[in-house]
């Protein structure tokens, strides 16, 4: 009886331990990637439990979460030239959401932070392509909705290339650098 007894409770730890490794949960602000073997299986975006090979150690089933909601990130202290030769400093963020979950992965490895370094790059790109064809004055005028517009439509490609939407783009500042801010005061003195 004694190792019936064991036997049962060894039993039932091993169908409780293949259970628990191969159930998964998506809540509502992610999503998953079901990875076996390094290839992608299937993405599951809808909240809910769903199940997959156990033994994720033997890399037989892996599942990566990816955000299912707006994200956002700044970009502060770009140097900008305007179409008058003189340099400004801009601050600048992005709000975006992930779309393609597979994509991502695939472009990416699943990486937030290496999506919005590229991001960044591009950005950075946009913002002094679209300073350098207006004045400082553009930027403190109604243009800089258009303005913000154009670098988000920029944007837009490349961010789709990499399995991500670009929902809005603002200008938080711009401002004088240093230099142009001590000509300034040195003329009005």
């Amino acid at each position: 009886m004694g190792n019936r007894l064991t036997a049962i409770l060894v039993g039932l730890a091993v169908v409780l331990f293949l259970g628990y490794s191969s159930i998964f949960v998506v809540n509502e602000r992610q999503q998953a990637i079901v990875v076996r073997f390094g290839e992608i299986q299937d993405v599951k975006t809808a909240p809910g439990l769903y199940f997959k090979l156990p033994f994720a150690f033997m890399d037989a089933d892996r599942v990566q979460y990816v955000e299912n909601r707006a994200l956002r990130f700044d970009h502060d202290n770009i140097r900008v030239q305007v179409s008058g030769g003189k340099f400004y400093e801009v601050d600048a963020f992005v709000v975006y959401r992930i779309t393609d979950a597979r994509r991502f992965r695939q472009t990416v490895s699943g990486d937030q932070m290496s999506a919005e370094s590229r991001l960044r790059t591009r950005l950075d790109a946009s913002l002094r392509r679209v300073y350098g064809l207006r004045g400082f004055e553009s930027a403190l005028s109604d243009a800089r909705a258009s303005m913000m517009q154009e670098v988000r439509d920029d944007l837009r490609p490349d961010a789709e290339s990499l399995g991500i939407s670009i929902v809005d783009v603002r200008i938080r500042r711009t401002d004088l650098t240093q230099e142009v801010s001590q000509q300034t005061f040195e003329r009005m003195k």
